[in-house]
């Protein structure tokens, strides 16, 4: 699964992510977007192959490029693949990177009924739990329906 914009939580409502985020999803991710202009939700998997790439830290993408590469000139490329990256560490006393990921082949997919599901990291609002009025999070999130329901 693919973060393509935080989900935001206004007292039980969600704020999917907007039409640019996901216009720039579609043009910067290799995700399926093939019916309606919808992501799909990966409903089977078969996990491929695990990969860790070490190296010096200001190399690491470099090396992480080639031990992807090497994978897909051997196992082939087909529509499907999914590469999930897990973690990714740094240590900055060596300047020393790890970065891991797991590479699995879609079997079955289905069309999202909405972007939750490929949203997968949520931010809950870090002063609601302090005690802070919800209402303030509303504040400016329907700015613009007053002047609609004037006009009618």
């Amino acid at each position: 699964m693919t973060v393509i914009a935080p989900i935001r939580y206004y007292q039980g409502r969600v704020a999917y992510p907007s039409r640019q985020q996901l216009d720039q999803a579609k043009a910067n991710l290799d995700l399926d977007f093939g019916d309606g202009d919808r992501p799909t939700e990966d409903v089977d998997c078969t996990h491929l192959q695990r990969i860790t790439v070490r190296g010096p830290s200001a190399q690491i993408r470099q090396l992480d490029e080639q031990a992807r590469q090497k994978f897909f000139d051997y196992i082939g490329y087909k529509r499907g693949f999914r590469v999930l990256t897990h973690d990714t560490a740094t240590d900055s006393n060596h300047g020393e990177a790890v970065i891991r990921h797991e590479i699995v082949y879609v079997v079955e997919s289905r069309p999202t009924k909405g972007y939750v599901k490929l949203t997968l990291k949520s931010e809950v609002p870090p002063e609601e739990a302090s005690g802070a009025d919800s209402s303030e999070w509303f504040d400016g999130l329907f700015s613009g329906m007053g002047e609609v329901f004037k006009r009618r």
